[in-house]
């Protein structure tokens, strides 16, 4: 008995792990790009569409990487793949601090992109589901939403740093950021485990289960003949592409209808205090409410908020609505974050859960690398950023339409594995 209560205790542990993993690595070594811009460019003298390119190296090799993501599961295991993701965003940092050609900086892209598919949220999800078997949305939630908060708190370290008036002074934020990611690399790899003793891998029969419990599911060789699979892979791409263009233009568009700058930082800083609490709230919603209201009400914060920006202007009742559509945008985000693993397992189950998510994941990263110019695109061909919003909002309007059958279809056959393994 006492064993077995230990056993069960270790998720709290690995919780923690998991949480201190995205809270310090991915909030050092991801967050808080666009500081670093400036003061690099300037001191490597180099342009800064050249530099940005290393962003999209790094979203290309995020692609190709999760596409592998369930094979090299499945061949080396969860914490060996957890310590070639933290030795890659080690690496990362380390080679953009001592970088002095800008092919220096594009290794740190791709060394950037392995890191954050093999420790950030969709391995974080991963382990999260071989420990819990209810509220798993929750906990999913509260794991990814240390990004938010590591990145906060990066930012009131490495900004003084950086700014600190000398040329090359975000190297020591750099070297700070290495150095705190080695340590906690190692504080992880001490304390995480492989997966529970019992990890209690039964069908689940019956209506009482609890949401996001684990069911045995279906072959990612019939997983892929499913139309329902390429559907929603399609809408998780579509679903990036969206998020990352609004995301990207949002606040330069404030800027050029005329906003202050301080109203636009304050915009950035209630920006990342809602998008913590939201994972926490999109999450729980699943557990209570389940898979299709939490996509809805994702998915109607994200058409409310463009809708709210397309019609902003440089008055007092335009401050309000850009406060409100940061909130609601907050709200959205967890689409391309806490709702892609609960998709993989709700609909495809244990059986292919790490190949389907990797796959969904890619899709993700495709849709991220694709929608950072697209904005800027629209901004190229009508003079204004306005158009992009009223698109976004029509194309997320046809992404929760097409959510409803694809899921219908799925839990569906869901209901028909169940029936069988009962």
């Amino acid at each position: 008995m006492p064993d077995k209560v230990k056993r069960w205790d270790y998720k709290w542990v690995i919780l923690a792990v998991c949480f201190l993993m995205e809270l310090i690595c991915l909030g050092f070594c991801s967050s808080n790009v666009g500081l670093y811009t400036k003061a690099v460019t300037e001191a490597l003298d180099i342009r800064r569409s050249v530099y940005s390119f290393s962003s999209s190296i790094r979203y290309i090799v995020q692609v190709v990487t999760a596409l592998y993501f369930g094979t090299c599961i499945k061949r080396f295991g969860v914490k060996k793949m957890v310590c070639v993701g933290l030795l890659s965003l080690t690496g990362s940092v380390l080679v953009r601090a001592f970088a002095t050609q800008i092919y220096h900086l594009y290794i740190g892209g791709a060394l950037w992109g392995l890191g954050i598919v093999f420790s950030g949220g969709t391995m974080a999800g991963t382990i999260v589901r071989r420990w819990f078997h209810q509220d798993v949305g929750r906990y999913t939630g509260i794991v990814m939403s240390a990004n938010g908060i590591g990145g906060a708190i990066a930012a009131q370290i490495i900004s003084p740093i950086i700014n600190n008036g000398e040329v090359f002074g975000y190297r020591k934020a750099y070297l700070l950021s290495a150095a705190v990611t080695f340590v906690i690399g190692v504080v992880v790899m001490l304390f995480l485990r492989e997966q529970p003793d019992d990890p209690r891998e039964q069908p689940v029969s019956g209506k009482k289960k609890p949401r996001g419990a684990r069911w045995v599911g279906i072959e990612y060789a019939v997983a892929k003949k499913k139309p329902y699979f390429y559907a929603v892979a399609a809408m998780v791409f579509l679903t990036g592409i969206s998020l990352q263009s609004i995301g990207s233009i949002s606040i330069v568009y404030m800027t050029d209808l005329g906003l202050p700058a301080g109203f636009t930082a304050t915009c950035a800083t209630v920006s990342s205090l809602c998008l913590t609490c939201s994972k926490i709230v999109v999450g729980t919603t699943y557990d209570k409410r389940g898979l299709r209201f939490a996509l809805l009400l994702c998915q109607l914060s994200a058409i409310s908020a463009f809708v709210l920006k397309a019609l902003l202007t440089n008055t007092v009742a335009g401050m309000v609505m850009a406060i409100i559509a940061t909130a609601l945008s907050a709200v959205a985000l967890p689409l391309e974050t806490v709702m892609i693993p609960l998709l993989s397992n709700e609909l495809f189950g244990s059986a292919s859960y790490d190949k389907v998510l990797g796959v969904f994941m890619a899709m993700n990263s495709l849709g991220l690398c694709l929608g950072s110019p697209l904005g800027d695109l629209y901004y190229d061909l009508f003079g204004t950023y306005r158009p992009c919003f009223w698109f976004f909002t029509v194309l997320m309007a046809v992404i929760a339409v097409g959510y409803r059958f694809a899921i219908r279809a799925a839990l569906r056959e869901k209901e028909l594995v169940l029936e069988q393994t009962a």
